[in-house]
């Protein structure tokens, strides 16, 4: 049973409150921003992700960022998670697990997979009984002043270098500190964000291409070397709408050579735009097709990528328990929950009865030519054992071996018998009748 604490004045060694935070920076990015950022990320000399972690920032500003990576936390965030200790749920940690503030530190360690990295400061645990819920104050620490990289392992006080000012692997410190990810992983919005920026450009153009050629061209001529008519007709063009026009002398030629058809080009930015989105989808969730509707959507190929999506789903909660079930229980246990030898897990999804089933027609046609171990059947059907098991398990033995015809009348089709009606011969017919 846990311990309910009152809230605690938040600690003096606070990273946050002593870390230079500044507001990232939104400029105009391009292919050579993100590769400069990808070097100063590699630079082993001063490594520096502030240029890649504002690149990240701005490529979240993009809707098919926002479906696909939505998409996949939800799949995570939307599981209810379980205490579990010598078979019994643990009903208050249960609740602090599934509490509102848990669900966000679950959602910035999930986040470590599209950044590379996450480290987490947990300042104190209590239970509010006014909202009859748990608390959870922690701090996620600025990621571009974090340099898990080897030989820092350290957090900085200003982002645009590496100094060693604070060891978070070393206690104390390393007491109150959650991390996850890999130490040199760029994350998947490195991969991303190349795509936003095609796209982006395309969409640049392909409103450019509009402005241009969307609505009618005007064109106006003017006789030579009259420039009092020349000045009225700008002056008439440009207060007469947004369209393009042209104003020339009658005597200079005017063509316009169109690359091939408005039709044709508009097909060029819309298709560019496409394979940017769907290159993103199969980045962040290895699928098209549970994203968006293609050519080729039949339900079969529809279904191989959703086993391919809920592959990515099951490895995202296996990372997730691997620190809940290290790092963060080890934190639990300093703020006084007894944790000891129990584990954290996602409570089991409501049952595809179709695929239970397909299940079982396997499995009978497996024990009709070797045994099948009866505990194999109750963990892959996640159904709990009796305790009186084995005397069940008697009785059904007893059943299976009982046979009605094993004395003289074990064979009701003999015909000396059959042609002697008596009072056995009507005891086998109603038996025959009864278990065939």
């Amino acid at each position: 049973m846990a311990v309910k604490y009152e809230k605690k004045k938040k600690p003096d060694n606070v990273i946050v409150n002593n870390i230079n935070i500044q507001n990232a920076s939104h400029n105009t990015q391009d292919i050579q921003n993100w590769k400069t950022a990808v070097k100063a990320f590699e630079n082993l000399v001063n490594p520096s992700r502030t240029a890649l972690y504002d690149l990240y920032e701005d490529i979240l500003l993009d809707g098919q960022i926002e479906a696909t990576w939505g998409k996949r936390q939800d799949a995570v965030l939307n599981q209810e998670l379980i205490f579990v200790k010598d078979g019994v749920e643990d009903e208050q940690i249960c609740k602090l697990l599934n509490s509102p503030d848990m669900r966000i530190l679950i959602k910035e360690l999930h986040n470590s997979i599209a950044w590379g990295y996450t480290l987490i400061q947990v300042n104190n645990i209590w239970y509010d009984e006014t909202e009859e819920s748990y608390k959870i104050d922690f701090d996620l620490i600025p990621r571009k002043h974090v340099h898990p990289e080897e030989g820092f392992e350290c957090i900085s006080r200003q982002q645009s270098m590496a100094t060693k000012d604070w060891m978070y692997m070393e206690p104390p410190l390393a007491n109150y500190m959650l991390w996850a990810g890999d130490k040199t992983d760029k994350g998947l919005f490195a991969k991303a964000a190349q795509y936003v920026i095609y796209k982006r450009g395309g969409f640049g153009d392909w409103s450019q291409f509009a402005e241009m050629f969307g609505m009618p061209f005007r064109e106006m001529v003017y006789d030579d070397y009259d420039e009092a008519t020349r000045a009225k007709l700008e002056q008439g063009l440009q207060e007469w709408g947004a369209a393009g026009y042209s104003l020339h002398p009658r005597s200079a030629e005017l063509k316009i050579h169109q690359t091939g058809g408005s039709t044709g080009s508009n097909d060029v930015y819309n298709s560019l735009i496409a394979a940017c989105d769907a290159s993103i989808s199969k980045t962040i969730l290895g699928n098209t097709l549970t994203t968006e509707q293609g050519e080729t959507g039949a339900r079969s190929l529809g279904e191989v990528h959703k086993e391919v999506e809920d592959a990515k789903t099951a490895n995202d909660k296996q990372f997730i328990l691997s620190i809940l079930n290290t790092k963060f229980r080890a934190i639990l246990k300093r703020f006084g929950f007894n944790v000891t030898d129990g584990d954290i897990w996602y409570r089991s999804a409501d049952k595809d009865w179709n695929e239970l089933q397909t299940k079982w027609n396997i499995i009978n046609s497996i024990a009709d030519r070797v045994p099948v171990d009866d505990d194999y059947i109750y963990e892959e059907f996640d159904i709990p054992k009796p305790e009186n098991y084995e005397e069940l398990k008697e009785e059904m033995r007893m059943q299976a071996s009982f046979n009605p015809f094993e004395n003289a009348l074990q064979n009701p089709f003999n015909e000396e018998q059959h042609s002697k009606p008596s009072k056995a011969n009507n005891l086998l017919n109603r038996l025959k009748s009864f278990f065939l």
